[in-house]
């Protein structure tokens, strides 16, 4: 294995312990604080200072990452005024 290979397995052992550490949160916790958190870092907010219990759920859970991002996706895009009302 070269040093790089090296490090990223390294740093993916760290990422695993780290995360599943006192303080993470579940699903369902994190899903309770998405949509609050996704308005404020789409307006240019840090979700790492804000919850970031969040943050190291999203970094583990492929399912709360993808709504996160989706989220995320339509709130700038609402922002930029790209979706229209359906009004």
């Amino acid at each position: 294995m070269t040093d790089e290979q090296n490090h990223h397995v390294e740093a993916l052992i760290k990422t695993i312990f780290d995360t599943h550490a006192d303080g993470v949160i579940d699903c369902e916790s994190c899903d309770a604080h998405l949509c609050r958190l996704a308005e404020l870092v789409s307006s240019g907010a840090d979700i790492c200072t804000l919850i970031p219990e969040v943050e190291a759920h999203l970094k583990c859970c492929r399912d709360c990452k993808e709504e996160w991002d989706a989220l995320i996706a339509i709130m700038c895009a609402e922002q930029a005024g790209l979706l229209k009302d359906s009004e």
